[in-house]
């Protein structure tokens, strides 16, 4: 947890890697880079995710959208993404800056933990389809 930061950016090969943070000592406000594998928010009543990409669809508040909340033409296949995942495959919002949510740190807490089992179940999808793709390649 870090207080008097704010995330100004971030990246990664396929993944979140690295995040650039605004940091304010006194007076004095410096960016610095930090190695990362995941980002936690707690931001309080408004969601301030405009460093979130536009392809993660949003309400009309700027809360992220989930689930059945993201609008029927980003749906993949005509199913809608998993209860917690937005419009981004393998990118999922739990807490406050989600749209919909309870704004409650039990609740939050909750998704979080549900997050952690839909991350599992999103990469043992990925590892299936590319021994699926292997296989055809080999038979080829």
């Amino acid at each position: 947890m870090r207080t008097g930061t704010r995330v100004v950016g971030g990246g990664g090969e396929g993944r979140l890697e690295w995040l650039e943070v605004e940091v304010r000592d006194a007076d004095v406000v410096h960016r610095e880079r930090v190695e990362a594998g995941g980002l936690c928010l707690l931001i309080g009543a408004d969601p301030a995710c405009d460093w979130v990409p536009a392809a993660v669809t949003r309400d009309e508040k700027n809360y992220l959208q989930t689930g059945r909340d993201v609008p029927q033409d980003r749906w993949r296949d005509g199913r809608p993404p998993a209860s917690l995942e937005t419009a981004v495959p393998g990118v999922f919002v739990a807490g406050d800056i989600r749209s919909g949510s309870m704004k409650r740190v039990a609740a939050a807490a909750g998704e979080g933990a549900t997050v952690v089992a839909l991350v599992h179940e999103h990469l043992a999808r990925l590892r299936a389809d590319e021994f699926a793709a292997d296989a055809r390649g080999a038979s080829a």
